[in-house]
């Protein structure tokens, strides 16, 4: 296996646990929200999408690159936690 080999294979390694890392994260904060009265969930839930929306909003201002990547993301956990 040559160097380049053993490069891609550590990066998507690494790519496979920043992936799981998330999806805990993800999966911590929706069972979070689940044990919380609806009242304060739905109050929670929208101040979350509202940290996000800011969020987006400071990286289209500084012109991030990422930025589509952060919005994609932040739609799939609302709509995950929806179903």
């Amino acid at each position: 296996m040559t160097s380049s080999d053993q490069r891609i294979e550590f990066l998507e390694e690494q790519q496979e646990a920043l992936l799981m890392q998330n999806k805990v994260l993800a999966t911590a904060l929706k069972g979070l929200l689940r044990a919380l009265p609806a009242d304060i969930a739905e109050l929670a839930t929208e101040s979350i999408r509202l940290a996000f929306d800011h969020e987006v909003a400071q990286m289209e201002y500084e012109e991030n690159p990422q930025v589509e990547l952060f919005h994609d993301a932040t739609y799939a956990f609302f709509h995950e936690r929806e179903h």
